[in-house]
């Protein structure tokens, strides 16, 4: 009753730093970040002549931060794969290799077709593969999601919810 997580309650907590959230599970592990369409026109804004462009953009996508303005979606970045093959100083058996491609293959299968039995639910309106930055050997998918959101750590956490959910309850994340 009391201390007890209930299983509806938010397993997902996003953090907000500079332009866009991260997405960290009920164990305070990074699962993913989320990168809003801003679709801002510096050009509308041009309060401060002595600013460059980009420190205008950082201007204004703070202050729709703080004032939870609305987006037409965005990026959600997740792992996808870990090829555990790269960066090896010692040679690989060639089983192994052979093994770690299938299962790849076969889980980036999954993830084609989970995107395309939830597409039009989450309204998802591309994908893309990406070497993560931190480990070469961990491939992201980024989701392109169009849907209306607002801005805000708990309010993009409940947007995001279903999706992450659906995500989590099927194994791929």
């Amino acid at each position: 009753m009391f201390g007890r997580r209930n299983k509806n309650d938010n397993l997902w907590k996003l953090e907000y730093i500079d332009s866009v959230y991260k997405i960290y599970d009920w164990d305070k592990n990074l699962t993913g970040y989320f990168f809003p369409n801003y679709d801002i026109d510096i050009h509308e804004h041009e309060d401060d002549k002595s600013l460059a462009d980009h420190e205008i953009e950082d201007k204004i996508i703070e202050q729709m931060n703080k004032e939870k303005k609305s987006v037409k979606g965005g990026n959600l970045m997740l792992p996808m794969i870990k090829l555990q093959l790269l960066d090896n100083n010692e040679g690989i058996h060639l089983d192994y290799v052979i093994s770690s491609l299938e299962e790849n293959a076969q889980r980036t299968r999954i993830w084609k077709q989970w995107i395309e039995d939830n597409r039009q639910e989450f309204k998802i309106i591309g994908s893309s593969v990406y070497t993560a930055r931190e480990d070469r050997n961990i491939l992201s998918i980024v989701l392109g999601v169009d849907s209306d959101m607002m801005l805000g750590e708990k309010e993009l956490g409940n947007t995001l919810k279903p999706i992450l959910d659906r995500l989590h309850r099927d194994e791929l994340i």
